[in-house]
């Protein structure tokens, strides 16, 4: 008996693992059947979904814990394994990250539950999810999703998981040999493999912020992502939840549906960001290309255009933008930071209000150069609270709400 349930644990472990890339060859794999053996092609459809949380400390068990089933749930039509990871408090300091794997839908797997469980008992920061459709790797790979990766020059990991298709051959070039510096690690062959999008994008973002060291985490995303696009294009799917050992937790919605949601915990908010709506009530759907950026102090999330500049992203309609502005919201200091992108040369003025309709800034002539233009207005003498900030050009007015944090 005792030597039977030996093999049960040691199957379960076997099943949770993150298959390396110095075993390969299908012998292993003898016990699935053929035609999940021989799923070797890229699939251009990639309908993964995501979902994570960050949090003080205090959040509702028993919302989170039935939002977890239901995103188990989604595995019905994402059926190929599942991913839960977290980082914990170890009992000397510091914090240590913990990822468990299932190769079966999530929504037949007993194990998955059990994960859920420990996940929401033992996680101290942030954790992460992910179910799986094949399109992100070979069908009888385990779900490696999420991916964790070590910075190389400064003290930082993150767990990452991504909801779209990426251009693989694209990535290789801009990742040149960084996966040489901090390994590719995908249980597949080697890098020339069709399918593993996935595993290139998070290598390239920490390739991004290993090479700006004393930059901090959020603007290296926001550079590596400006780039990408102008390299890629804007029709393909770039979503992605990822956490990390700091207060912070980053989400991106490009062109695939994600929605987050906030609970208030004293002064301190815990955050959780998914996919899909998990529940009838609570949740904001996030802005198509924004990167947003949650933290447990702020009541809202930071948003970050993702444009290139010249590069004309289109809207939500498809038609190709030629103008627009935005800034840091809500604004913690008292310099009000703007970024305009433009595609041709052109004058505006700027004015911010106070609820009450008082101007508390006017700039008349603003010239703007072909692609990104920045502006810094000094805000220091308003208060806290709710503020707008209209720009105009001939007949067109462009109105942004602006919430002052001090």
């Amino acid at each position: 008996m005792k030597r039977y349930l030996i093999i049960i644990i040691s199957l379960v472990l076997l099943i949770s693992l993150d298959l390396p890339a110095q075993y390969p060859g299908e012998n292993r794999w003898n016990v699935f059947e053929e035609s999940r053996i021989n799923s070797l092609l890229p699939v251009t459809d990639h309908e993964c979904r995501l979902w994570g949380m960050l949090t003080p400390g205090g959040y509702s068990y028993s919302s989170l814990r039935a939002h977890l089933q239901t995103f188990r749930d989604l595995s019905s039509s994402n059926p190929d394994g599942w991913g839960l990871g977290f980082y914990t408090q170890m009992v000397k300091g510091g914090l240590i990250p913990v990822i468990y794997r299932g190769m079966w839908r999530a929504d037949e797997d007993f194990m998955y539950d059990s994960c859920a469980v420990m996940l929401l008992n033992n996680l101290s920061v942030s954790g992460i999810g992910h179910v799986r459709n094949t399109s992100s790797g070979y069908e009888h790979i385990p779900d490696p999703h999420p991916f964790l990766t070590y910075s190389v020059t400064r003290n930082f990991s993150m767990m990452f998981a991504h909801n779209g298709t990426l251009n693989k051959p694209t990535l290789i070039n801009l990742l040149g040999d960084y996966p040489q510096i901090n390994h590719y690690h995908y249980g597949g062959d080697n890098i020339n493999d069709p399918n593993h999008d996935s595993d290139l994008y998070r290598l390239f973002l920490m390739k991004w912020i290993d090479e700006h060291p004393f930059t901090h985490v959020t603007p290296c995303l926001k550079e590596a992502l400006v780039n990408l696009t102008k390299e890629m294009g804007d029709d393909l799917s770039y979503n992605f939840i990822m956490t990390s050992a700091m207060d912070t937790l980053w989400a991106l919605r490009y062109n695939n549906t994600l929605s987050y949601r906030r609970e208030s915990s004293g002064e301190n908010y815990t955050w959780e960001i998914s996919s899909e709506p998990l529940s009838e009530e609570g949740w904001i759907s996030a802005a198509n290309r924004y990167l947003y950026v949650f933290t447990s102090s702020k009541p809202v999330p930071d948003s970050i255009l993702i444009r290139e500049s010249e590069y004309g992203m289109p809207d939500e309609s498809g038609i190709p933008v030629s103008f627009d502005f935005s800034f840091q919201n809500p604004m913690i200091t008292s310099d009000l930071n703007l970024s305009f992108f433009s595609a041709q040369p052109r004058v505006v003025s700027l004015q911010i209000f106070s609820p009450n309709g008082q101007i508390i800034s006017d700039i008349t002539t603003i010239k703007l150069e072909k692609g990104t233009n920045s502006l810094s207005v000094g805000l220091n003498r308003c208060k806290s609270g709710m503020y707008y900030v209209r720009v105009t050009e001939g007949t067109r007015t462009f109105t942004k709400k602006l919430v002052m944090a001090f």
